[in-house]
């Protein structure tokens, strides 16, 4: 079998759930599959996001195991007048890492960028995520070197 990349659905949601609040984990959060479960589900009804999964078996409707997730937001640039896409998580199961399964959902999002006539895809990771910065700069990305960003935590504390 080979690893499929496709658009999740909510009859992911449960494969979905469980890799979005494992990475959650991975950034500090404390596990909470119900609260990720309503997120993601949230997102999906609301279309407020999409999420590519990468599994096994490509043809399926309902993925056994999902091994990795992407999740993008769509947004828009003022400056451009056009539309842009956050590359907010990207996430593979520890079991399935060296892979190149990580790859695969990078370049699955920029095959349906292209596709939508998306100006640019923004993302952003950890300054210690020497790995991620690896990937992001192999597939295309290169660092801001114009715009320095900034935030205000306005919600709960635990937010970042």
């Amino acid at each position: 079998m080979t690893i499929g990349i496709r658009q999740a659905t909510l009859h992911d949601i449960s494969e979905v759930s469980r890799l979005f609040n494992e990475y959650r984990m991975f950034y500090g959060q404390h596990s909470d599959l119900e609260a990720a479960t309503s997120f993601i589900k949230e997102r999906m009804n609301k279309q407020e996001s999409m999420i590519f999964m990468a599994a096994w078996n490509e043809e399926s409707k309902v993925a056994d195991t999902a091994m990795g997730l992407v999740q993008i937001y769509p947004s828009y640039s003022s400056v451009s007048m056009g539309p842009i896409w956050i590359l907010n998580d990207l996430f593979v199961d520890s079991k399935y890492r060296q892979q190149g399964i990580a790859r695969k959902l990078m370049q699955a999002v920029m095959k349906q960028a292209k596709r939508n006539k998306i100006l640019r895809i923004v993302l952003s990771t950890a300054i210690s995520n020497q790995q991620a910065q690896a990937l992001y700069e192999s597939e295309g990305y290169t660092q801001d070197q114009s715009f320095m960003y900034y935030e205000c935590n306005v919600g709960r504390e635990t937010e970042s």
